[in-house]
C-alpha cells in the first residue's frame, strides 16, 4: 500500500494550482503538469526541440506518455510531485512554463491557425501573445486573488474556429480590422451561451476590455465563474463596468503589435491522435519531420490534432504520408474526430473511462470524410469541450448517467438529447451517426434542424432502452443559458 495518501499530497499541491500543477487520483505521489509556452512565444507552435524535451521529461519522470490538451496545451501524468520544481526547471529551459495553464488564473489565450489560413484578417497568434503575456505572473490575476479560472480565445475571422461560444471572453475579427467581443460563456455543468458584448472594437481597446473583465470578476469574488456573475448581473450592468475599468488602465497599458496578418503558404501535414494521447516516441517522430521536411516546428489547437507545415513531397515522409495533406484554411470543423480528456484513469473528478469509450466511438466515425466531432468529458468540467461538438457526451447526476448533446458548432452550444447509461453510449453514438448518415444532409447541427430533436430522441428510445428524455429540471441545472 502507497505511503502517500491523497488527501495529504492534494493540500500540498493545491495552493499551487495556477503553477500548473495537479494532484492525481489515488493515494500516490503522482501529479500532471500542464505546459503552455513561455513568455513571449506563440502559444500555438511547439517547437521541435521542445517536443524532444516533453518527450525526455516524460520518459524520465513519468510513464513515456503525454495528452495533447483542448487549449493548445501539452500535459504529462504521474509525475512525482516533489520533482515539480526540477521538471518545470527543464521546461523553462525549452521555452515552455506551465504557469497559469491551471487552477484559478487567466490561462493562455487559444488562438486559431492564422498564419495558416487564407481567411485570416489579423495575426491571431500574434494578438493571443499579447493579451497573455499581461497576465502571466501578475498575483491579482492568480490563485488565490482569482476567484476562478478565465479563458479567452481568439479567432482570426467570423468562421470563429476559436470557439467563443464556450469562452469567458471570445475575440472575433472582423474585415474591416476590428473586433467583436463575447462574453459570458461556459461549458460544463451549467453551460452558457457566450453573449455578443461589444461591436467594433479597434485593436487597443481589446487587452483594456480583457482587463476590465478579469477586475470586474476579482472584485466579485464569484467562485462558480465569470459567467454567473453576466447571469446574475445583466449584460448591460457588465459591460459598464467593464467598460470604466477598461478606460481607466488603458493610458498605462502597452498597445498590440502589429496584427496584419502573416499568412505562411505552406501545406500541412494533420496528425490525428483520437482521445489525446502521444507517446515520446511519437513526439520525437514528428519532431524529426518537422526538422527535415517542415520547418521546425508543429502546431496545436483545440482538436488533438497535431500540424506539420511542410516545405517538401509528403509522400517522402515515411510514416506519415498516409496522413491527410491540408492546404492552408480553417481547422474548425475538422474530422472526423474524437476529443477527450484525461477521464477516470488519472483525473481525480473522473466518472468515466474517456480513453476506452472514445476510441471505440472512432472506430465508428472512420467511414466519414466530412467534419464530424464526437467530444467525450469524464466530468462536468467538460474539457472534451462536448457541449461544441456534433455529438457530445459528458456525465450527469449523483448515479452516473451520460448527458447526450448533437449539434454544438463553434458559435452555439449543442441541444439536449437526454441522458443514458454509460454502458449505452457507444451504441448511442452509434445510432446517431446511422441517422445521419441516411438523411443525407451534410452538417450536424443541419441535420437537426431537418430531422429536428423529437425525430432523434424517437430514434434512440427504439434503440437505446436506457435513454430519458430531458425533465425541467435537468433543463434547469445544465442550460444552456
Amino acid at each position: 500500500m502507497s505511503s502517500f495518501r491523497y488527501s495529504d499530497v492534494h493540500k500540498i499541491v493545491y495552493p499551487r494550482r495556477h503553477e500548473g500543477i495537479y494532484k492525481n487520483r489515488g493515494d500516490n505521489p503522482w501529479i500532471s503538469i500542464r505546459i503552455r509556452q513561455g513568455v513571449g512565444r506563440d502559444p500555438s507552435k511547439w517547437s521541435s526541440g521542445q517536443l524532444r524535451v516533453i518527450a525526455e521529461v516524460s520518459s524520465a519522470y513519468s510513464d513515456g506518455r503525454a495528452m495533447l490538451g483542448t487549449r493548445g496545451d501539452v500535459e504529462i501524468f504521474k509525475v512525482d510531485f516533489r520533482l515539480f520544481n526540477e521538471v518545470t526547471a527543464k521546461l523553462k529551459e525549452a521555452g515552455l512554463d506551465p504557469r497559469d495553464s491551471c487552477g484559478n488564473s487567466v490561462r493562455n489565450p487559444i488562438p486559431c491557425a492564422s498564419q495558416f489560413c487564407p481567411y485570416a484578417h489579423v495575426n491571431a497568434e500574434a494578438l493571443s501573445t499579447f493579451i497573455g503575456d499581461y497576465f502571466r505572473y501578475k498575483n491579482e490575476y492568480e490563485q488565490p486573488s482569482l476567484p476562478h479560472r478565465i479563458k479567452i480565445s481568439i479567432s482570426a475571422c467570423e468562421r470563429a474556429c476559436a470557439v467563443p461560444v464556450a469562452q469567458d471572453i471570445g475575440i472575433v475579427a472582423k474585415p474591416n480590422g476590428k473586433f467583436n467581443i463575447y462574453l459570458g460563456g461556459g461549458i460544463g455543468e451549467h453551460a452558457f451561451s457566450a453573449k455578443l458584448a461589444f461591436t467594433d472594437v479597434d485593436a487597443e481597446d481589446l487587452l483594456p476590455i480583457c482587463i476590465g473583465v478579469a477586475e470586474v470578476f476579482r472584485r466579485s469574488g464569484e467562485r462558480r465563474g465569470f459567467k454567473w456573475i453576466v447571469k446574475s448581473r445583466g449584460l448591460d450592468e457588465v459591460k459598464e463596468e467593464v467598460v470604466a475599468i477598461a478606460r481607466e488602465v488603458k493610458p498605462r497599458l502597452p498597445k498590440p503589435p502589429d496584427l496584419s496578418p502573416k499568412i505562411i503558404k505552406s501545406r500541412i501535414v494533420k496528425v490525428p491522435y483520437p482521445t489525446g494521447w502521444v507517446t515520446a516516441g511519437e513526439l520525437i517522430k514528428l519532431a524529426n519531420a518537422a526538422d527535415e521536411y517542415g520547418f521546425g516546428y508543429v502546431l496545436l489547437f483545440n482538436n488533438q490534432n497535431v500540424y506539420i507545415p511542410v516545405r517538401e513531397d509528403i509522400s517522402k515522409i515515411e510514416g506519415f504520408s498516409n496522413y491527410e495533406i491540408k492546404n492552408p484554411g480553417p481547422t474548425y470543423p475538422e474530422g472526423p474526430m474524437t476529443v477527450a480528456c484525461l477521464g477516470s484513469e488519472l483525473c481525480p473528478p473522473g466518472l468515466i473511462d474517456t480513453t476506452s469509450l472514445g476510441r471505440k466511438i472512432h472506430v465508428h466515425l472512420s467511414r466519414f470524410n466530412e467534419p464530424i466531432r464526437v467530444g467525450i468529458s469524464g466530468c462536468t468540467h467538460d474539457c472534451g469541450m462536448s457541449w461544441i461538438a456534433d455529438i457530445g457526451l459528458e456525465p450527469f447526476g449523483y448515479r452516473t448517467r451520460i448527458l447526450l448533446t448533437i449539434g454544438g458548432t463553434s458559435t452555439a452550444l449543442g441541444f439536449i438529447i437526454g441522458t443514458i447509461d454509460p454502458g449505452d453510449a457507444e451504441l448511442a453514438v452509434k445510432v446517431l451517426l446511422n441517422m445521419y448518415e441516411r438523411s443525407g444532409v451534410h452538417g450536424v447541427r443541419d441535420f437537426v434542424a431537418k430531422v429536428g430533436i423529437d425525430a432523434i430522441r424517437g430514434e434512440l428510445g427504439k434503440n437505446v432502452p436506457s435513454l430519458k428524455p430531458p425533465d425541467k429540471d435537468m433543463v434547469i441545472i445544465f442550460g444552456p443559458d
